[in-house]
């Protein structure tokens, strides 16, 4: 779930979600749904329940929400959510006041002192399975266990956010996982609808094989696009819609 009143208003483009979702299936770890929410509390204390009630959901993973202002609420509304108090994460503190005073020493700040804001990027909710270190900057990733899933919480800055996935999330809590294949083939001027049959019937003969039509209109292309676990059953599904393909 990507949190940002900017997601949600159109006003920032939510690349967050999708480059996560393109890495957690290439981990072997299938997205359910991709959620954004405003910076409500309210509203994301709903969302981060209804995801731990979600009996086929093992990861619930949050980006967002974790700056130095008033409008970042994502640890307060997660501190709600688990029962938890909100506490000051010492490791954290002492590494923001270790960047402040390096970025006064550059000349990038006016001030070495650790302000308000700041100190908010370290106050987390109590009793983390774990908490990233965050090379790239103040606010620190998450880790909390709750209803028998992990819940990632990560900065919304994408340099961030991915620097704490593949530095340090990834091999820690990731490792393991058995990537779906996928195959896809492309059918020029071809029309979508008259694959219905086919596909439908795939949908029958191979329900273990997910199955999307992808039209292209500026290539001019139909993509038809099979996903499974199995990579044997992929290739059965892929060779019927060579063979059947209604071109």
């Amino acid at each position: 779930m990507a949190i940002g009143d900017e997601l949600v208003g159109g006003f920032t483009l939510d690349t967050n979600s999708h480059w996560m979702a393109e890495r957690l299936r290439l981990l072997g770890y299938p997205v359910k749904r991709v959620t954004q929410i405003r910076d409500k509390p309210d509203e994301i204390v709903d969302q981060i329940r209804l995801e731990l009630d979600d009996t086929e959901i093992t990861d619930v993973f949050v980006s967002g929400g974790l700056g130095p202002t008033p409008d970042d609420r994502t640890f307060a509304a997660l501190a709600q959510a688990l029962g938890k108090e909100l506490v000051i994460w010492e490791d954290t503190r002492a590494r923001i006041e270790r960047r402040v005073q390096r970025m006064h020493s550059m000349g990038l700040l006016e001030s070495p002192e650790v302000t308000e804001g700041n100190l908010r990027m370290a106050r987390i909710p109590a009793g983390p399975a774990h908490v990233f270190k965050n090379r790239r900057g103040m606010a620190p990733g998450t880790v909390y266990e709750a209803h028998g899933k992990r819940i990632f919480v990560l900065p919304g800055v994408p340099l961030e956010m991915k620097g704490i996935f593949t530095e340090e999330l990834e091999a820690q809590f990731l490792a393991g996982g058995a990537a779906a294949t996928v195959r896809e083939l492309r059918f020029t001027f071809a029309v979508e609808a008259r694959f219905y049959p086919l596909m439908r019937e795939l949908e029958v003969s191979f329900p273990d094989v997910s199955v999307g039509s992808y039209p292209n209109f500026e290539t001019k292309e139909l993509v038809i696009r099979c996903v499974g676990a199995d990579p044997k059953r992929v290739e059965e599904a892929l060779e019927v819609i060579r063979r059947r393909a209604p071109v």
